[in-house]
């Protein structure tokens, strides 16, 4: 069966004032009702009955035979590359998050623009060599680690369409990542954390949001500092949910860059009792949390960056951003003895390798271990060919 037009009579149409039984009046066409379509494309793809949108019967066939031709188009090409997008992005919805959905959706509406100025609208025209110029060309402007993301997650939606069967070969294979170069992170100096927080408690101009509030924004760059959270987690800081440890209190959260998908992390941060009491004693920005104005947490995350922006032009500090205020967190416990993979527990970091590629050359403790280990293979090397020349006897006479 091929696609159905009719017309849905109105209780107002004058084939209700005839004698013209059930069947016969679903296909009258001498009136003005609305025409609907149902019915399956040669494709075999399903058309639910519903409204075409139009009373012209002339407009109504050029959409049946617009339908009959894109049907015809998929069963050579495949299915179109937006509707397979929109496909994935909702078959992966109950496991990434709105920023992640967000990004995947940036992604695969820039990579479909990309294409279709390449001529290419369907899912089995795409090529590898189509592909690797949307990486070089497709990309441009963007930092080495975000391209990486994007490639990474360009890849995931290749692999859906082969499993599924939008495409007839497996791209994601043949495509190569990008491999981007991470840098070792740099944390603050002591001049600068100082010079950050003396320009941060300093009045401004402004009165809303933490402008207004200049000595509450210090806190909260001091909490970032004192405890490693990302500033996203920061800002909705809540201090009801702090219980008192031996030694400091004890902050658990769950924090908000995570997978939706998986065991649920819990990361325990801690914090000294005088940034507590300074906490408890400053002016909050709403009823129930210090450092939150019932905004979304990422819409509060670009704030403290901008504001902190704006902070490193006033005090000289270059690269002036909250997740450095992290990085200074990390260093420091590196620097003062704490094992590595303590300090990877304390920043919530999915495994250990995480935390070493970013803070490896800080180790303290593992360049002396490994110094030790060297002098300690010299001498050992020394005292072997040392024996070996004493317990030689001498050699005998030919």
């Amino acid at each position: 069966m091929g696609l159905t037009l009719y017309r849905r009579h109105l209780k107002s149409c004058a084939v209700h004032a005839g004698c013209l039984p059930a069947r016969a009046k679903r296909f009258f066409t001498d009136c003005q009702c609305p025409i609907w379509i149902y019915g399956r494309t040669e494709d075999g793809a399903l058309v639910p009955r519903q409204s075409t949108g139009f009373s012209n019967m002339s407009e109504a066939e050029a959409l049946r035979a617009s339908l009959t031709a894109d049907s015809r188009d998929q069963q050579v090409h495949g299915p179109r590359i937006k509707d397979c997008a929109d496909r994935y992005l909702a078959s992966r919805t109950h496991e990434i998050t709105d920023r992640t959905r967000r990004q995947y959706e940036v992604l695969l509406s820039r990579f479909r623009g990309f294409c279709e100025l390449c001529g290419a609208y369907f899912m089995r025209e795409l090529t590898v060599d189509l592909i690797e110029t949307f990486k070089v060309d497709g990309l441009t402007m963007l930092g080495d680690t975000s391209k990486a993301s994007i490639v990474a997650k360009l890849r995931c939606f290749l692999r859906d369409a082969f499993r599924r069967g939008w495409l007839t070969e497996d791209l994601a294979g043949r495509v190569t990542t990008h491999r981007a170069t991470y840098e070792q992170k740099e944390p603050y100096t002591d001049e600068e954390i100082s010079a950050i927080l003396e320009c941060a408690a300093r009045p401004r101009d402004e009165t809303k949001g933490y402008s207004g509030h200049p000595a509450t924004f210090r806190l909260l760059l001091e909490l970032m500092l004192s405890t490693g959270m990302r500033v996203s987690d920061a800002v909705s800081f809540d201090p009801s949910v702090l219980n008192q440890g031996e030694y400091m209190w004890v902050y658990t959260y769950i924090p908000h860059k995570h997978k939706k998908t998986g065991r649920t992390r819990h990361i325990e941060a801690y914090l000294p009792n005088q940034l507590k009491s300074r906490i408890d004693g400053c002016q909050w920005l709403s009823h129930s949390l210090p450092f939150s104005y019932n905004r979304e947490p990422a819409y509060l995350a670009n704030r403290v960056y901008r504001c902190m922006q704006t902070i490193g032009k006033r005090c000289g500090v270059e690269d002036c951003r909250p997740h450095r205020l992290r990085d200074t967190f990390a260093v420091r416990m590196l620097l003062n003895g704490v094992p590595l993979d303590d300090v990877s527990r304390l920043l919530g970091h999915s495994s250990v390798t995480t935390t070493e590629m970013y803070y490896a050359k800080w180790v303290a403790a593992r360049k002396i271990r490994l110094e030790r280990i060297v002098a300690e293979s010299f001498v050992n090397a020394y005292r072997t060919k040392e024996e070996g020349r004493g317990t030689r006897g001498p050699r005998p006479h030919q």
